[in-house]
């Protein structure tokens, strides 16, 4: 597995545990997006979902609270953060399963078994720390939907106000999206410094 190059210690028990325990209240409207996936997701019958950089499993309660799915599928790089969403996700084990592995790996897509109805994703697209590959990670994620299926995305954003090298701006998120081959992208949600985005395959 390739190195992790940010700036968080996902392999420190600790201080995974540490960001579990502040991520909501630091960014207390997370909780808005929460609720936007399940709801874009309750549309769907039986759907299953693959959860890309799940952490600690809080998107994924969510969604398994609210939303009647097959089958739910989190990858992650942290093993803690996998523990995490273990233990939080216990009462929904039948429907749950757990990978760990990082998206920077070549052919990271090849552990998963897809295809998936729906990929959905909470800060983490950003975790490439390279804005240029990006488009990559869209082209790679299109391989594990299925025709018709749909992928959400939530994550900081470039702007005019704030511009950071390993981000890209909605519309250049779009741009890249569009040349992977999905299609009908809206702007879903907003709020913070996070915007939330769907497309489909």
């Amino acid at each position: 597995m390739r190195e992790f190059t940010g700036p968080h210690d996902y392999f420190n028990e600790s201080y995974v545990r540490d960001w579990a325990g502040v991520a909501n209240s630091r960014r207390p409207f997370r909780t808005e997006f929460f609720d936007k996936f399940a709801a874009e997701i309750s549309t769907l019958s039986n759907p299953t979902v693959l959860d890309l950089g799940s952490g600690p499993g809080f998107l994924a309660e969510s969604i398994l609270t609210r939303c009647d799915v097959a089958s739910y599928h989190l990858f992650d790089f942290s093993p803690h953060m996998l523990d995490l969403s273990r233990a939080r996700l216990r009462s929904y084990s039948e429907r749950v399963c757990f990978s760990q592995g990082s998206f920077l790996d070549a052919q990271w897509w090849q552990v998963l078994p897809g295809p998936f109805d729906v990929v959905v994703s909470m800060q983490a697209v950003h975790e490439v720390r390279d804005a240029a590959r990006i488009p990559r990670l869209y082209s790679e994620l299109r391989l594990l939907l299925r025709d018709g299926g749909m992928m959400l995305i939530a994550d900081q954003v470039n702007s005019e106000e704030k511009t950071e090298e390993h981000f890209l701006t909605v519309s250049e998120h779009e741009a890249a999206l569009r040349r992977s081959g999905f299609r009908e992208f809206r702007q879903v949600h907003a709020a913070g410094d996070l915007v939330m985005f769907g497309v489909k395959r």
